[in-house]
């Protein structure tokens, strides 16, 4: 199986609201842990930007989003990460067939990323505990109706020493 991991709208604009709180941190953290198991089992990491509302500082990845120059930046102007992009192109060339979603927002761009990549024929699952949400009842609705898989199971997957 060949896994590469979505990371969406992870940047410094759309969370500013959430700066420093526990949430925030927690995500985060979580989100940075996959992605360093992922790439070093050498799945590809996909940094996702959406720039529809701007494409100034403000609209880059915060500090605490650990990234590498193997990830591979995509920018979007929608909420569905497929929609007028190459990131389907960009996963059939690396032969992926199983997506990992996270970033934000939950009842947003992450849902419409999953759905997307589902149309196109890709399994996936969101990232538990990788995701931020908008209202308080979008985790909740994500995570009852869409698959999850943690940290947890993906580096059981890909880790050798576990």
């Amino acid at each position: 199986m060949n896994i590469a991991l979505l990371i969406i709208d992870v940047q410094k604009a759309f969370l500013a609201v959430r700066k420093n709180t526990k949430e925030y941190n927690d995500t985060l953290a979580y989100i940075n842990a996959t992605s360093t198991v992922l790439r070093k089992a050498g799945m590809p990491v996909f940094i996702i930007r959406n720039v529809s509302e701007g494409n100034d500082e403000s609209f880059n990845v915060p500090d605490e989003l650990k990234v590498c120059d193997k990830d591979i930046d995509l920018i979007k102007h929608y909420s569905n990460s497929f929609w007028k992009t190459d990131l389907e192109e960009q996963l059939r060339k690396r032969n992926v067939d199983f997506v990992v979603v996270c970033g934000t927002a939950a009842e947003h761009c992450v849902l419409s990323t999953y759905n997307g990549a589902r149309e196109r024929g890709f399994r996936g699952a969101i990232l538990q505990n990788g995701v931020f949400a908008d209202s308080p009842n979008g985790l909740l609705d994500l995570f009852y109706n869409r698959p999850l898989i943690s940290y947890s199971v993906i580096s059981y997957m890909f880790e050798k020493d576990i």
